[in-house]
């Protein structure tokens, strides 16, 4: 009967970690729970049964909980808790994103919508979101890239462009 205990409660804390995961996962309180009745049944077994008991609960508890994680691993639930993409800045793609980007800079464009400080510029045939540097700018007039940052460009209205006069 004494034996049940200690099961009983670490059976419970693997089912309160079993709920966070698969029932309520965010809330961490389930988990938290489990983890501090299994920790008390180790415990409790230590003190009941002596080290020799407490080692082999502790192996039977964390053989458990791997069996535990390793079904978790296998249906899926696994993929909730780690991110499976990079959001790293290493990744191979940014420098020719940004030689594409930096392209732009220099380049005449034609506004497709009202730039009011932001709208969509049309630049060889590339439409591409702009802002300008505070003022307003109509639509079909030509604009030249003149700066950008790590999330859009920046505009001012061209001088001329194909010997057009610039329209405000």
């Amino acid at each position: 009967m004494e034996l049940l205990i200690p099961i009983g409660l670490i059976a419970l804390g693997l089912a309160l970690i079993a709920i966070e995961v698969y029932l309520v996962p965010g809330i961490n309180v389930f988990g938290i729970i489990g983890l501090v009745v299994i920790v008390f049944a180790i415990g409790y077994v230590f003190t009941e049964s002596g080290p020799l008991g407490g080692v082999i609960t502790l192996l039977g508890a964390s053989g458990a909980c791997a069996l535990m994680f390793w079904a978790m691993w296998r249906s899926g639930a696994w993929e909730r808790f780690v991110l499976s993409t990079s959001l790293g800045r290493g990744s191979g793609e940014e420098p020719l994103e940004t030689g594409q980007r930096s392209s732009y800079l220099g380049k005449k464009g034609l506004a497709i919508t009202p730039l009011r400080p932001t709208g969509v510029v049309e630049i060889e045939g590339n439409r591409i979101e702009v802002a300008t540097e505070g003022e307003f700018i109509a639509t079909g007039s030509w604009v030249r890239v003149v700066a950008m940052d790590r999330r859009r460009f920046f505009v001012r209205l061209a001088d001329t462009a194909e010997g057009k006069p610039a329209q405000a």
